[in-house]
């Protein structure tokens, strides 16, 4: 049997595996979301290490022990907590990835030609307030006791893997993967190793940093706060999306992976050599057997998140189920525009200040109509990096592979397929960022040897191709028209 932890934005879902990667059962449990101020986005770091035991909890009685069992994590990847040495308990609220403070020390970095390209070259990260590290100074800035505590060693650094697996090791094991390593912008993404000179950049005086492993490391042992009736390894530790791109075996140059969450992530498999792209950021895949993975990644900050904004704020939807008949009853936007740019624009444009809006409101327009224009909007951005990428980095993406939570809204599956043009391959079963550190851990245990051995283990797809309606080529034309006009 196999645990596999999958520690979300909006969740936490705990998973129990038979030997045969059967699904046995599985349990979530929201968190928090804590915005304290406009443009703030925090956590509850002992919630979720407490959701954690509570769901383990609920399948304990299932688990059947052998010596195979081990427990997997995939988690947020940028999201962080400076936590106590001795106790391992945090001491503030997690800084999650969509948290957008520390723009002020982007903009001090940002007016270095010499430090932009110091960041871009070593890390192949865009410097923006999404990763960890300009967010990490303003609070160091504010709080002179985190700052002497982590200088003295008396308080650690990490992000949310590194913090679990210190608490769920009792305080043994103060690691973290490549993957995870690789999204703070003070890892050395070329020579795989922390950067002094990054640290040195950031003022960041930090005493001792996780150690970095191989996501299919034993990264320690644990027995889940005497839940378990004994010690199991902790095996597959990888960032989500990473691990979403490994589940999907996106291991030939040009593979493309979409997972639909909260936000959106597109990888797409550029090989084993790191490349530095101006708008583009290059992104750590994965590190096996010494020999690394490096991918193109986009990062869209609204794409589930839309539909729930929908949903809770303006009120003109009862549930992200609806959705799916709106699609098919509303077949287009009338002139519609939205443009969900609610905490600025990403990749490949990285507006951070940009605002939303919903452009082309007429007296004949109804919610329905702005509703599609939402879902357009995701469909949308995609196509808009991915024909970036193509024009601009001469990358064919292909094999296009899609999962997350929107897969089974499949009118939206269609909407996307006829604006990208191409066929894509979408996946029914939605947590494959568990299934990736599964498969991870799978290898470090030796109950797969290779990744010929893997491909026996995918999951099945079910595929779409592109239709000849224009219609959808056309809004999306006059959507990159407003983009142009009112943000570019």
């Amino acid at each position: 049997m196999y645990i596999s932890i999958d520690q979300s934005t909006s969740s936490t879902t705990v998973f129990l595996y038979d030997k045969n990667l059967k699904l046995l059962d599985k349990f979530a449990k929201s968190h928090k979301q804590i915005q304290k101020e406009s443009g703030y986005v925090e956590h509850d770091a002992n919630e979720i290490f407490k959701n954690i035991l509570f769901l383990v909890k609920k399948i304990s009685k299932k688990i059947r022990y052998n010596n195979n069992l081990f427990l997997s994590i995939t988690n947020q990847r940028e999201t962080f907590v400076i936590f106590d040495t001795i106790s391992g308990k945090p001491l503030h609220n997690a800084i999650v990835w969509q948290c957008r403070r520390g723009q002020n020390v982007c903009d001090k970095i940002n007016k270095s030609k010499l430090n932009r390209n110091l960041i871009k070259k070593n890390t192949g990260l865009t410097l923006d307030t999404y990763f960890p590290a300009p967010k990490l100074v303003q609070l160091l800035n504010l709080n002179n006791k985190f700052k002497e505590k982590l200088k003295n060693g008396s308080a650690l650094f990490g992000t949310i893997d590194t913090y679990l697996i210190y608490r769920l090791t009792k305080q043994k094991s103060y690691t973290t993967d490549f993957t995870n390593a690789s999204r703070t912008l003070f890892f050395d993404n070329k020579s795989l190793k922390w950067s002094k000179k990054l640290l040195n950049l950031f003022n960041l005086n930090l005493k001792i940093l996780p150690e970095v492993k191989e996501s299919s490391s034993i990264f320690g042992y644990t027995n889940i706060n005497g839940i378990l009736n004994k010690k199991i390894p902790i095996s597959g530790v990888m960032g989500d999306s990473q691990a979403s791109i490994f589940a999907n075996q996106c291991f030939n140059r040009g593979n493309t992976k979409i997972t639909l969450g909260t936000g959106a992530s597109i990888l797409t498999n550029i090989g084993q050599s790191f490349k530095n792209q101006k708008k583009i950021i290059t992104t750590l895949s994965y590190v096996h057997n010494n020999n690394p993975s490096y991918s193109y990644e986009c990062l869209i900050n609204y794409a589930g998140a839309t539909i729930s904004w929908l949903k809770n704020n303006l009120k003109i939807l009862n549930s992200a189920k609806e959705t799916n008949q709106i699609l098919n009853k509303t077949k287009d936007s009338q002139g519609v525009v939205f443009v969900p740019a609610f905490v600025g624009l990403s990749s490949p444009h990285w507006i951070p200040d940009s605002k939303a809006m919903i452009y082309g409101l007429t007296p004949s327009i109804n919610k329905n109509h702005i509703i599609r224009a939402a879902l357009e909007s995701i469909a949308f951005q995609i196509k808009d990096y991915l024909d970036d990428l193509k024009k601009n980095n001469k990358i064919n993406y292909n094999d296009i592979y899609i999962d997350g939570g929107i897969v089974s809204n499949k009118s939206f599956m269609q909407l996307l397929c006829n604006t990208l043009q191409k066929k894509i391959h979408v996946t029914n079963y939605q947590d494959m960022s568990s299934y990736g550190a599964l498969m991870m851990g799978l290898l470090g245990m030796n109950i797969i040897s290779n990744f010929n051995e893997m491909k026996k283990l995918k999951q099945k797809y079910l595929v779409f191709s592109p239709d000849k309606n224009k219609k959808v080529i056309d809004s999306y034309e006059h959507w990159q028209y407003i983009l142009k006009k009112f943000y570019l």
